[in-house]
């Protein structure tokens, strides 16, 4: 089974300020770079913002590690370099997920599936000195304990603990999608145990191919969109947006609680992007499919008080799009850049067409 061609796709342009209900606009450029290039593969991209380095990973059997610097656009020209990394490599097709760890210069990159999608991977690889820097680059197991085998799942990381938090994803089969939470402590160590939480409320519907963000103050996870996969001619999208307390298992039990937003809400979809702008407690979500329409999107939303602390009620508001915007796209890889309020794109399915290395910055603060 493969995720990302289940249904034929039609390209949805960029969204325009024309458009009703549509907040103030924001501005993209594509960012020019020098050296070599990734391969116009599905990347996985993980970002250091100490030192303004974009951190991918290329699996599909390649297992290729490249580092952006200068990643934001910001003080100097942004340049390839591909790491040459030791150890044994993540093995797969694809269909994993990535998190750094900004502390200790590892990148932690869990799951996927083989062949053509199939079955589902359960391997954790950590990669140290994941930015280039501070020695060479060198993947390592961490042994899981049990083995827990999961393609296209969603997944966040509380630096402070270790922790790796995982949601959903499938097994790599049709009807097989999931809705359990998982933490692994130790998550960038060489042996960790799985923990299945069992959260009060809720939970969120089975689903795969979900974006989630984390609130590491509040120990908040927040998850948006996905899809149940339950044929090759049966995807249930959406486009609900669900909040898990106490998400890496500790400080009381966790609870799932379902956000209620006014405004929006944007079209459901999977394969999409999202990150989190812990200092205004807002979520971007860019990008995706929507199998209801066969449409590749390429509209940028946010929601405001998204962690569902704060008394103001989360709002939905589309954001118009200046300069010069990727247009529909899914299956691309974004961080961000908190202190500069810049969102980092790197690569996906350009207009639903073809897969791309191209990387565009979204600059929050000009408008």
């Amino acid at each position: 089974m493969n995720n990302q061609k289940t249904v034929s796709l039609a390209t949805l342009g960029a969204c325009t300020l024309l458009l009703a209900g549509v907040a103030t606009a924001q501005t993209w450029l594509q960012l020019s770079t020098a050296g070599g290039s990734p391969p116009a593969q599905v990347g996985y991209a993980t970002y250091d913002a100490t030192h303004n380095r974009l951190i991918v990973f290329i699996p599909d059997n390649l297992n290729q590690v490249w580092v952006l610097t200068n990643a934001n656009g910001l003080g100097g020209l942004a340049t390839w370099t591909q790491l040459a990394t030791a150890g044994s490599p993540p093995f797969g097709t694809g269909g994993g997920v990535a998190v750094y760890d900004q502390t200790t210069n590892q990148m932690i990159y869990y799951g996927g599936c083989s062949a053509h999608c199939s079955p589902a991977l359960p391997g954790v690889y950590v990669l140290s000195n994941a930015n280039g820097l501070g020695g060479i680059a060198a993947w390592s197991l961490n042994t899981t304990n049990p083995p827990a085998p999961r393609a296209s799942p969603s997944a966040v990381y509380n630096p402070s603990n270790k922790r790796m938090i995982a949601f959903g994803g499938d097994l790599a089969f049709y009807g097989t999608a999931q809705n359990d939470t998982r933490v692994l402590p130790s998550a960038n160590g060489t042996s960790s145990t799985w923990t299945t939480l069992h959260p009060s409320g809720g939970p969120p519907g089975v689903r795969t191919t979900d974006t989630a963000i984390y609130d590491e103050v509040h120990n908040r996870m927040i998850v948006f969109g996905g899809t149940d996969l339950a044929g090759p001619n049966s995807l249930t999208d959406y486009n609900d947006t669900w909040v898990l307390s106490n998400a890496d298992g500790t400080g009381g039990t966790p609870s799932w609680t379902k956000l209620n937003p006014a405004g929006g809400p944007p079209e459901a979809r999977r394969i999409h992007s999202a990150i989190y702008d812990s200092s205004h407690d807002t979520m971007y979500v860019f990008g995706g499919l929507d199998d209801a329409h066969s449409s590749t999107l390429g509209d940028l939303w946010k929601l405001t008080d998204v962690n569902g602390l704060r008394s103001a009620e989360p709002k939905w508001k589309q954001i118009g799009q200046l300069g010069t915007p990727p247009g529909g796209s899914y299956g691309q890889s974004v961080v961000f850049d908190e202190a500069n309020q810049r969102m980092i794109l790197f690569g996906g399915s350009l207009r639903g067409s073809f897969l791309t290395s191209q990387v565009f910055i979204l600059d929050l603060l000009k408008h």
